[in-house]
């Protein structure tokens, strides 16, 4: 009895144990030790802080690189314009169904729909930094394909009122430049959308960038939100398919730009995820690292975790805190 008095005086003035950082409190009735909390230290501190900038600095690049996709897009354009044929090619759905030039709006409002609802689930997404800046890659690697098209042949206007449409095409003078230059800062400022303009510029045909934006904000829907929240993915089908649906009925497009756009983002998106989301060991020796964007993309995936993301949402922002708790409810409902 006097031992076992003893050795309990003894375990209980000692104090708590401190094993790999983490304080260990020993109870004498429960022997399990129990972590109290961990002390980080100035190394984990500093690996934290570089960790966060990479992100941060690699989803600048991203960000920068689909601009540069972008602007090239612009660019030519403002010199197709003038040197496209103008006679319309023939197109089955054209011979169906006549052009409605409204629907081209409905094209842009369901183009902003999706990009709404897509932005802001990356921005509840708990690795929004990572979501963000894939998206920002997958569409950086389609503008880039559709520049290299889009530079090489040229095809004609599918519009069939044409004239009324597009705007005059301008012959090489001394003032070419500054037309040029005007034609591109209007496209940087409007992002493309050309809804509300009288006439536009015509060229930009193969392939359809509308369709681009509109399928990789579906894809980003569809990979990137909890798996509860079921109703989101069948409301962005019909308004993906509708507002693809709607650049061909407009006559914006022929139907062989959305086809190919569809095609071409559904197998650049679901190969980007699936190589990425191998064990990092794997990857350059899988058949998907021969594609020609797999090292660009390389450098960018190289701290992210093997595996699919967790689709969990927090709330990005230090307050409120009732959002805070918003969000944790939801995580429990969606999961």
């Amino acid at each position: 009895m006097t031992n076992s008095s003893e050795f309990t005086d003894v375990l209980q003035s000692r104090d708590p144990c401190v094993s790999n950082g983490v304080v260990i409190s020993i109870d004498p009735i429960d022997p399990e030790p129990t972590p109290i909390r961990k002390e980080f230290t100035l190394e984990d501190t500093f690996h934290s802080v570089h960790h966060g900038n990479s992100e941060g600095f690699k989803t600048l690049t991203a960000f920068l690189c689909l601009m540069l996709s972008a602007f090239l897009n612009f660019f030519l354009l403002t010199v197709i314009h003038d040197v496209v044929p103008r006679q319309p090619l023939p197109d089955l759905t054209f011979m169906i169904i006549p052009q409605q030039r409204w629907a081209w709006s409905v094209g842009d409002v369901l183009s902003t729909v999706s990009s709404v609802v897509a932005f802001t689930i990356i921005f509840l997404h708990h690795q929004r930094w990572i979501v963000l800046r894939r998206t920002f890659l997958l569409g950086a690697i389609m503008y880039g394909l559709r520049a290299v098209i889009l530079g090489v042949t040229f095809l004609p206007p599918s519009f069939h009122n044409r004239d009324e449409i597009c705007q005059p095409q301008v012959n090489r003078t001394a003032m070419y430049g500054m037309e040029i230059a005007t034609r591109f800062l209007t496209y940087v400022i409007t992002l493309g959308l050309t809804s509300g303009q009288d006439k536009i510029l015509c060229g930009d045909l193969m392939f359809s960038g509308h369709t681009v934006v509109l399928t990789i904000m579906y894809f980003v829907q569809l990979q990137y939100t909890p798996r509860g929240l079921v109703l989101l993915r069948y409301i962005a089908a019909p308004i993906t398919f509708l507002g693809i649906a709607a650049l061909v009925v407009s006559g914006g497009h022929y139907t062989m730009d959305v086809l190919i756009a569809y095609w071409l983002t559904s197998h650049v998106f679901w190969s980007y995820h699936q190589i990425f989301e191998m064990k990092k060991e794997d990857r350059p020796q899988a058949p998907l690292s021969r594609l020609w964007w797999f090292w660009l993309c390389y450098w960018f995936e190289a701290d992210v975790a093997d595996g699919k993301l967790i689709n969990k949402w927090n709330w990005p922002l230090e307050g409120p805190q009732k959002m805070h708790a918003i969000m944790n409810r939801i995580n429990l409902k969606l999961q």
